[in-house]
């Protein structure tokens, strides 16, 4: 099927909208959102390219037609999701080579692209353009009817620690929220590279609530030693609470501050009467499994992180 690739600005509103409107359309039939949220906000912030996809035989009308597939290049990362209504016949195929195209292999040997969920199409598509898999993300969920029982068994904060919400109007909160988490994920791609001026960004999401977001500070230094972050959505099917991120300084390592920071963000989402409760975590990240299969999370999904081969 031919396509009409369009590059889309933070200017562009009205096709934005439409944007959002195939990955609602997406994440309603697949269960999983089908772009990161890292990748939607730097592609809000201008740092990587979005593009919208609509059939040829439609026409270019900017206003019209409505985009059939959607797609985030840019970090040395793809993201693309194609509408569930125009699957099936080689859209994927064609927008992945579109992306292909525009990206210099010499300078981008180790180009990424995500495959949200479990689904067979995304798999093969990638593998047949000679990517393979590299990194596991699961998504964890905690059945709401268990959260007061995942509470009773969650461990207290340790002692020496002090707990308060972000406020925008102290600013060392955002500058140590950004040095805290570097530190915490500074093996992690994605969400160690998170910029003052991409998390200032998220602070602005009409989700965000500072109450949600949960300082730990050092009461004998005064440093953020680690925090707890909760995203809590409300739609016509319900109140959706997701542990956003969850981080520590390396430096308070072994003293149960991960541990006592997961009894806090459980505690912040019972006040919401959540219908759904998750999280998202990196496989090889042993130790945070642990933390979360003791209060009772389980596999709800899996991502996949696919690297193209060189050559």
């Amino acid at each position: 099927m031919p396509l009409v690739p369009r590059q889309l600005t933070p200017l562009d509103a009205e096709a934005l909208a439409a944007v959002q409107g195939v990955l609602r359309a997406a994440e309603r039939v697949d269960g999983t959102p089908p772009i990161s949220d890292q990748a939607l906000l730097a592609a809000s912030l201008g740092a990587r390219q979005l593009y919208a996809y609509t059939s040829a035989a439609e026409g270019t009308d900017a206003s019209s037609p409505a985009p059939i597939a959607v797609a985030v290049l840019g970090a040395g990362e793809i993201d693309l999701v194609v509408h569930p209504e125009s699957r099936g016949s080689g859209v994927g195929s064609e927008v992945l080579q579109h992306l292909l195209s525009t990206v210099d292999r010499d300078a981008n040997p180790g180009l990424r692209a995500w495959s949200h969920g479990d689904a067979p199409a995304p798999r093969a598509l990638l593998s047949r353009a000679g990517f393979t898999p590299a990194r596991t993300l699961f998504r964890l969920a905690l059945d709401p009817t268990a959260l007061q029982a995942a509470i009773a068994q969650a461990r207290a904060m340790p002692a020496g620690f002090t707990m308060r919400p972000y406020a925008a109007d102290r600013p060392t909160d955002a500058a140590e929220w950004v040095r805290v988490n570097a530190a915490a994920f500074a093996d992690h791609p994605e969400q160690g590279a998170v910029t003052l001026t991409e998390f200032t960004a998220l602070t602005g999401e009409p989700w965000f609530d500072p109450a949600d977001l949960m300082l730990a500070w050092d009461t004998a230094t005064g440093d953020l030693a680690g925090y707890a972050w909760v995203k809590t959505l409300r739609t016509e099917h319900g109140v959706d609470t997701e542990l956003y991120v969850l981080g520590v300084d390396p430096a308070y390592a072994g003293r149960g501050l991960g541990a006592g920071l997961l009894g806090e963000t459980l505690r912040r989402m019972a006040t919401h009467q959540p219908d759904r409760i998750t999280l998202y975590v990196d496989g090889t990240n042993a130790q945070a499994r642990d933390i979360y299969d003791r209060v009772g999370f389980v596999v709800d999904s899996v991502s996949t992180q696919w690297v193209r081969n060189s050559g």
